[in-house]
């Protein structure tokens, strides 16, 4: 008689075997089966006339087919994260060139900072975040002279957008005019830190306009302080004229002198805030503070991470379903020898010593 087993129809074709689900009808269908008794008597070992029963052959069969049906849920399941990361893909990429080029931009900001604050740490003279008091003292003499102008030409019938205007230039060329005093406190600093270019060591060569003072700019300067003082002059007058107007000639004189005061405050303040060696550091450290900013800026893109995520949901989608198809595979195998061992007339009760399923009896065993 030939071997014979039961219908393949009866076995589950073409459909993926979950390892959380085993205890279904595929196991049922491997505890049914029964292979059709053969002619000769059974034997405990495996029978050597035949490689195999065609039974083993049919779940090798399964196995692999469970290998394809894996490789293709593998493929639905990570369809979705593939797609959205895919779609990412240009953006990304362009992203990163920009990233790149904006890692090396910050890091030369960094450099430049670093450099800038080692060599001239030392010949800083205003106080980290002082500059805010010196601009703050600025505001209030500009509110102050735009107070008493505006006021007293509004007092003299002047419409009030117009009184406010002119109140408003009056005020900021006072302020200007004492800015001069800025270039002036530089120039002298200059001439305190003056050192010969050839005895500057290598590092200060970039710096060395603080060094060096030289007469080009010194007639310019005498020209825009006299034109400071003048510009000052003239809003004194132009304020005491209005005020004298308007009230007692007294009164007049006593504004005149507060303007050309707050003009002369200006300058002063100016000139006690100028540093032109801790501006240099400020704004290299500014200039880096900005790169740092774009640069995380960038590195934050929402585009990053939904890469990264789709990436890290398709690997891990994979990486189980691989598992999945493994253990499966593994299963059917599994069955294939539940079978065998439930027909021990046709199958023997286990593999000869020779067969590579089993092991070989240890020397010397009895």
């Amino acid at each position: 008689m030939t071997t014979n087993a039961t219908s393949p129809a009866s076995h589950p074709v073409s459909r993926v075997f979950d390892p959380f689900q085993i205890a279904g009808d595929i196991d049922e269908t491997a505890d049914r089966l029964r292979l059709t008794p053969a002619c000769t008597a059974s034997v405990t070992p495996r029978p050597k006339d035949t490689a195999g029963l065609w039974v083993e052959v049919e779940y090798e069969q399964f196995g692999l087919e469970q290998v394809a049906l894996w490789e293709a849920t593998r493929e639905t399941e990570t369809r979705a994260p593939a797609v959205k990361q895919a779609g990412l893909a240009l953006h990304t990429g362009e992203l990163e060139h920009v990233v790149t080029g904006s890692r090396e931009l910050l890091e030369q900001a960094r450099t430049r900072y670093l450099h800038t604050a080692s060599v001239l740490a030392a010949h800083r003279r205003r106080a980290v975040g002082s500059k805010r008091w010196y601009q703050a003292a600025k505001a209030v003499i500009f509110v102050g002279d735009l107070a008493g102008f505006a006021t007293a030409a509004i007092w003299l019938g002047e419409p009030t957008f117009i009184a406010l205007a002119l109140a408003g230039s009056a005020a900021a060329a006072t302020v200007v005019a004492g800015l001069v005093g800025t270039e002036y406190s530089d120039m002298r600093r200059r001439a305190l830190r003056e050192t010969p270019s050839d005895e500057l060591p290598v590092e200060v060569q970039p710096f060395a306009h603080l060094f060096a003072t030289g007469d080009r700019g010194g007639s310019i300067l005498k020209r825009v302080l006299l034109l400071a003082l003048v510009t000052a002059l003239m809003i004194a007058v132009g304020i005491g004229a209005l005020r004298a107007t308007v009230d007692d000639p007294l009164i007049g004189v006593l504004f005149a002198g507060i303007a050309f005061a707050v003009a002369g405050g200006s300058f002063l303040v100016s000139y006690a805030g100028a540093d032109e060696v801790a501006d240099l550091i400020d704004l290299a450290k500014a200039d880096y503070e900005t790169r740092q900013n774009q640069h995380l800026k960038l590195a934050a893109d929402a585009s990053w991470q939904s890469s990264a995520e789709s990436a890290a949901e398709r690997d891990s989608i994979s990486t189980e379903i691989a598992a999945r198809g493994v253990a499966a595979v593994e299963h059917v195998r599994a069955l294939k020898y539940r079978i065998l061992r439930n027909n021990p007339a046709q199958a023997g009760h286990g593999p000869r010593p020779d067969d590579p399923v089993g092991r070989a009896p240890r020397k010397g065993a009895k």
